[in-house]
C-alpha cells in the first residue's frame, strides 16, 4: 500500500467519521415535534463542518502543480459556495416537508415533488457551468479524479440526508 493510498484513506475515515457524527440524531424523526429553529442550527454547524472536511478530503486524494492548484482552488471554494447556497433551497424543502409529517396531502407532496426536481435541475446545470470551468484549469484525469472523490462525497452525503428523512406514508 503506498503512502498517498494511506493517507487518502485515512482522509477518507475521518470524513466519514465526521460526516456520521454530523448527521445524528437526524433532522426529522418520525411523528416528532420538528423544533426549527434547533434543526437549522444543527444543519448550519454541520454544513460548517462538512465544507471543512469536504476540501481536506479533496486536498489530500487531489495531487495538484503549484500553477493548477493556484487555478483549482479558488474556483472549488466558488463551487462549494454556490452549491451551499443551493443547498439553502434543499434545506426549505426538507423543512416544509417536517412541518407536515405525518399528514403530508397530494397537495403537499405534489408540491415537494416539483421542489425537490427543480432544485436537481439548478443542481445539475450548476455542476455542468463548474465542469466547464475547471476543464480549463485541469488536465482530462485530474479533472475525472477530482469528479469522482465529489460525487463519492456527495453521495455519502445524500446517504446521510435521507436516513434521517423518514419515507412518506400515503394516505387512503
Amino acid at each position: 500500500m503506498t503512502q498517498s493510498f494511506r493517507r487518502a484513506r485515512a482522509a477518507t475515515a475521518a470524513f466519514l467519521a465526521a460526516t456520521v457524527l454530523a448527521a445524528s440524531p437526524g433532522l426529522v424523526q418520525a411523528q416528532e415535534e420538528v423544533d426549527r429553529a434547533k434543526v437549522s442550527a444543527y444543519v448550519e454547524a454541520a454544513r460548517a463542518e462538512l465544507r471543512a472536511n469536504r476540501e481536506a478530503l479533496m486536498a489530500a486524494n487531489l495531487t495538484l502543480a503549484p500553477a493548477e492548484s493556484d487555478a483549482f482552488w479558488p474556483l472549488y471554494r466558488e463551487f462549494n459556495t454556490k452549491r451551499a447556497e443551493l443547498g439553502d433551497t434543499r434545506l426549505k424543502i426538507i423543512m416544509d416537508y417536517a412541518d407536515k409529517y405525518p399528514n403530508v396531502d397530494d397537495a403537499t407532496a405534489k408540491d415537494l415533488v416539483d421542489r425537490s426536481l427543480a432544485y436537481d435541475k439548478k443542481l445539475h446545470k450548476l455542476e455542468d457551468s463548474y465542469v466547464a470551468k475547471f476543464r480549463k484549469v485541469l488536465p482530462a484525469a485530474k479533472l475525472m479524479r477530482f469528479l469522482q472523490i465529489d460525487s463519492r462525497v456527495e453521495t455519502l452525503v445524500e446517504l446521510q440526508i435521507q436516513q434521517s428523512i423518514p419515507v412518506v406514508e400515503p394516505r387512503g
